[in-house]
């Protein structure tokens, strides 16, 4: 493995890591946390274990129901990163569970600030997305089981992204109001982040292409295209696969 595949390994784990304090960062804002994030964060709440604890567990649970949805050949083709998934979801659920304790001390109490934190925590995170997808290394469960229902069903990733979150949130929902007679962990928050991320990491993205010499040179296409269209190509992948 040379050095420039080693970067972008240690960019990927940095890039989680930030992604989880993202994450962390939304939900002390105390006005719900992101989408993908709900369903854990409201187990949390009535549960003893925490939302690291919880988000392993779930996207355990995504990772052995997805070759339900793929056929050998597919499997074989990408078990490396069907693998991969494993060892990414224990250190997301660690790494929330981390920046949750760094960021015990905050507590934000005026609907200002909380929503200061909430704009903070959506900015982090879409930093950590947009560096995950510039290094191209694997995916987190979440994002690999969109993937696997797009292709399968050849549905547009957009849109099954937006169904999947859209179903997480309601999930939230649900079991908040069996479990804890109300809706909880679920806020404006949760909508603000599922409307802004995207955008911001669009912004983001182009920024980061003062990485592609430390990190892409003499790796071809990725070393001469801008973030912004590395980001576009990726995402245009996903797409014409769900096509065929």
């Amino acid at each position: 493995m040379d050095i420039k595949t080693l970067r972008r390994y240690f960019l990927f784990v940095v890039s989680l890591f930030v992604n989880a304090f993202g994450v962390a960062f939304i939900t002390k804002a105390l006005l719900g946390t992101s989408p993908i994030t709900s369903i854990t964060y409201v187990l949390s709440l009535f549960t003893r274990l925490t939302m690291g604890e919880w988000t392993i567990v779930i996207n355990v649970l995504f990772v052995v129901t997805e070759p339900l949805f793929m056929n050998r050949r597919w499997l074989r083709k990408e078990w490396r990163l069907y693998l991969l998934q494993l060892p990414v979801t224990v250190f997301f659920g660690l790494s929330i569970d981390c920046s949750m304790g760094i960021l015990s001390g905050l507590n934000p109490e005026a609907y200002f600030s909380q929503i200061a934190a909430l704009l903070a925590g959506c900015v982090i995170l879409a930093a950590g997305i947009a560096l995950e997808v510039k290094m191209d290394v694997a995916m987190t469960p979440g994002e690999y089981y969109v993937r696997v229902i797009a292709m399968r069903f050849k549905k547009d990733f957009g849109y099954v992204k937006l169904g999947f979150d859209s179903t997480l949130v309601a999930l939230s929902c649900l079991v908040s109001w069996i479990f804890m007679s109300g809706i909880y962990g679920v806020r404006e928050g949760t909508v603000i982040a599922a409307l802004i991320v995207g955008p911001i990491v669009h912004f983001i993205s182009p920024r980061l292409s003062f990485l592609d010499r430390w990190v892409f040179s003499g790796r071809k296409a990725a070393a001469v295209q801008p973030a912004a269209a590395l980001v576009k190509r990726i995402y245009q992948q996903h797409k014409t696969a769900a096509r065929q």
